[in-house]
């Protein structure tokens, strides 16, 4: 316990003459930690955003997709007679063109009941509501698309164009689609209308790819899993896929998770290249202390003492190197916050997240020992100082005889 408080006393000493011979160590260990840190909170402020959208980025509190076919009539019964609300969606990628000429588009058709959305908001341009926007005009049916659509076949809000058998009125622009991020990527600018239009345009044929989706509200109080399990046992057959809100997009979670690992890895890197500047700063930390060292020994200081002198020098270091690096990785996000707006379906939720900091922290210190200690082995060695001590022979002010002197090793 006396050695301990002796080589911290020593140790707290030293480090009065600042961090000189420690700089490169310092950077090394902050910026790794702090990319770590930041990439970490930056993925789960997102995932936190999307568990927090979960329904509308969904469209429902469960979400049910089945491809090429609809719900039987015993299905629809009992899906009515378990949720609080049904909305049915139908998707499929088609061509749209101009009534006149050859110019098309390949665009993403998507034909909705009058409960869409049941979560969230769609914002149209005009500011009104979907209903009269997907209203039959005479021989035309309504629609609200995507302006991108428009630009490319060079449209106007209310010209026509047609898809498959049956001719749209470009009623509206979309300016805000709810549950358009479940998606990380797509072919297509959006086509929004109503399931007569879609029989309308005879595209609804055996093999056609159709994906039909029923978003549904499930009861007050209901619990989430008890429901997935009853309607499992009910329909284990069924062939649907289920999704509910703790993968309400897996899409963008999965591109987050994927970016966040590989910026993690560039991140890691950057501590395993660090650690060798970190053991070449221990390194020439060390050959400047050599006469210190030298004449610890000298005064009769053990080789544990001194390797605990130094070893907790390099750790104090390394620590300060840690708390900056995850200073900087806890304000990565806010940082990053203003440049991710509006890129992403979500807002993140920017707040200090424990794991990533408490990972990151971990892997700095790792690094840090890594580089201390070989530097703290050559302490170790008799010959460490050896020369030095020659000198002090004879001089009984340094402890003992010569012969002891001798004994120790040095």
């Amino acid at each position: 316990m006396n050695e301990t408080r002796l080589s911290l006393r020593l140790a707290r000493r030293e480090l009065r003459s600042g961090l000189s011979g420690f700089w490169v160590f310092f950077a090394c260990i902050a910026l790794g930690v702090a990319t770590v840190a930041g990439v970490g909170s930056l993925a789960a402020a997102i995932h936190a955003g999307l568990k927090a959208e979960g329904r509308v980025l969904l469209g429902g509190e469960v979400d049910l997709r089945l491809t090429h076919q609809e719900v039987n009539a015993e299905q629809r019964r009992w899906l009515v007679q378990n949720t609080r609300a049904i909305s049915e969606v139908a998707e499929m990628r088609v061509m749209a063109g101009r009534l006149a000429g050859r110019q098309r588009r390949l665009v993403e058709l998507k034909a909705v009941d009058g409960r869409y959305p049941l979560f969230g908001g769609l914002v149209l341009g005009e500011g009104g509501a979907l209903g009269p926007v997907l209203a039959r005009r005479g021989d035309a049916w309504g629609a609200a698309v995507d302006q991108r659509m428009l630009d490319y076949l060079g449209l106007q809000r209310g010209d026509r164009f047609r898809i498959g058998d049956a001719v749209f009125v470009a009623a509206d622009v979309i300016a805000r689609e709810p549950d358009r991020g479940t998606r990380a990527f797509r072919l297509g600018p959006r086509v929004l209308t109503s399931h007569q239009a879609l029989a309308a345009t005879g595209l609804v044929l055996p093999g056609s790819l159709i994906r039909y989706h029923y978003r549904l509200a499930l009861p007050r109080g209901r619990n989430l899993a008890t429901w997935r399990a009853r309607l499992d046992t009910r329909f284990p057959g069924a062939g649907w896929r289920v999704r509910d809100l703790e993968n309400a997009a897996p899409g963008i979670q999965r591109f987050v998770d994927r970016v966040a690992l590989f910026l993690s890895l560039i991140g890691l890197t950057a501590l395993l290249v660090g650690g060798v500047g970190v053991a070449n700063a221990v390194r020439a930390f060390l050959e400047e202390r050599l006469s210190a060292i030298a004449t610890l020994k000298c005064l009769g200081a053990s080789r544990r003492l001194v390797f605990r002198i130094y070893l907790i020098q390099v750790m104090a270091i390394g620590m300060i190197g840690v708390a900056a690096g995850l200073l900087a990785g806890a304000a990565a996000p806010l940082a990053a916050a203003p440049l991710l707006d509006g890129r992403l379906p979500v807002a993140g939720a920017f707040t200090l997240y424990a794991g990533p900091l408490l990972r990151a922290a971990a892997f700095g210190l790792l690094t840090a020992a890594g580089g201390a200690f070989p530097g703290g082995r050559s302490l170790t060695r008799p010959a460490a100082g050896r020369g030095r001590c020659r000198r002090y022979r004879g001089d009984h002010r340094f402890g003992g005889r010569p012969r002891d002197l001798d004994r120790r090793g040095t």
